[in-house]
């Protein structure tokens, strides 16, 4: 099961996850997961991937956009509370798989 954070700013809806256990998401997984008719529904996901990455998060935009943490997303990170938490299913997790690896399938 993986556990993800919905946190509403102003008027829209960002979720937080942790990538550096057992799954780094990426372009397909997050237009699954950002979907609001067939995922979870987020208008920006931010993945904590500890050192993969320079600054220690990866931000994405609903459509898989990869962009900058922004100060923003910052002052959400420093939050102590999440608005709402959401555990997804190891079958929904392979979904989120399933769209990387038909999405790295098309790049080739």
């Amino acid at each position: 099961m993986l556990l993800v954070r919905l946190y509403r700013v102003e008027d829209k809806e960002v979720m937080v996850m942790d990538g550096s256990r057992d799954f780094m998401p990426e372009t397909g997984a997050i237009r699954l997961l950002a979907s609001r008719e067939s995922g979870v529904g987020a208008d920006r996901v931010i993945v904590y991937c500890g050192k993969q990455h320079k600054t220690g998060f990866r931000v994405f935009t609903a459509d898989g956009s990869e962009k900058e943490l922004t100060a923003e997303d910052s002052l959400l990170l420093s939050r102590q509370q999440a608005d709402i938490e959401v555990r997804l299913t190891d079958t929904f997790v392979s979904r989120m798989r399933l769209a990387d690896e038909e999405k790295l399938a098309a790049a080739c």
